[in-house]
């Protein structure tokens, strides 16, 4: 049976985890995961939501796969999982989490791989590999101190306790806390306004936030202009100009629009930030 599932409706591409009893994440479901984000790499979708099936958004690893198997042939499947979340944090379009119950280890550094995260007010966070002997093996702990500073994320990943909606919200590591019962249309909610987004802007927005992680705020500076400029060059960008253009000038509020262009532009990004 598959254990990720990939939906694509119009510009909405959804996958939802389906392992009954916690969403575990097999051998199997890695796998699945690192094909389905690429499909939607392919794909015309210009937003994706990540969801779940069942009580628990993901309980993590599913170590029931590990017992008895040498490090070095575990290695390959763990790092499997691994290529998924690199290849979905560079997805172009935005990608949004909806998380509901438990959201542990594994289950957590794929939402911090998303862009947004949508939670229900009963859902729990942690980070339990410690209570296993090991380390957060996507990199959770370093995902945590990029966003909370170091000392909040070793106090995550040393002693695994709980943390709830409301403090994940705090802490800025998720978006928005719903009630429970509201999770699913809040989410929905919120894709469906990306998808009538700017998708090209959307896209130059993740590029610079990918540089600015990678080489700091020098780096992302240096090719602002060349990746920023580039999308006033669109008839739509210009039609849209024009009619905010005519609002401002008439004391009214900007016009909504809903966009059509296509999410890369002429001027595409390389692999180290420049522009070809």
């Amino acid at each position: 049976m598959p254990f990720a599932h990939l939906a694509i409706g119009g510009s909405i591409a959804t996958i939802s985890l389906d392992h009954p009893k916690g969403n575990r994440i097999n051998f199997a479901m890695r796998e699945e995961l690192l094909a389905t984000i690429r499909q939607v790499a392919d794909s015309d979708a210009r937003v994706l939501m990540i969801r779940a099936e069942g009580d628990d958004f993901c309980l993590g690893g599913d170590v029931r796969d590990w017992l008895g198997i040498p490090a070095r042939e575990l290695r390959p499947k763990i790092e499997t999982f691994a290529e998924a979340l690199n290849q979905l944090e560079g997805l172009s379009i935005p990608t949004v989490a909806a998380v509901q119950g438990r959201c542990m280890g594994g289950g957590l550094e794929l939402i911090l791989s998303c862009d947004l995260v949508v939670a229900g007010e009963s859902a729990v966070f942690s980070c339990p590999e410690a209570l296993l002997g090991i380390v957060t093996l996507q990199g959770g702990v370093i995902q945590l101190a990029e966003r909370i500073g170091r000392a909040r994320a070793l106090e995550f990943a040393f002693l695994s306790d709980p943390y709830g909606a409301d403090e994940m919200a705090r802490l800025d590591l998720i978006n928005r806390v719903v009630p429970d019962e509201q999770l699913e249309d809040a989410a929905r909610a919120l894709v469906d306004r990306l998808a009538s987004g700017p998708p090209a802007a959307y896209a130059t927005t993740k590029l610079l936030m990918r540089t600015w992680a990678a080489g700091g705020i020098a780096a992302a500076r240096s090719i602002l202009y060349d990746v920023s400029m580039p999308l006033f060059e669109t008839e739509e960008v210009q039609a849209v100009l024009q009619g905010a253009a005519a609002a401002a000038k008439e004391g009214r509020r900007f016009p909504k629009h809903e966009f059509s262009q296509p999410r890369n532009l002429s001027a595409k990004p390389q692999n180290n930030g420049s522009i070809e």
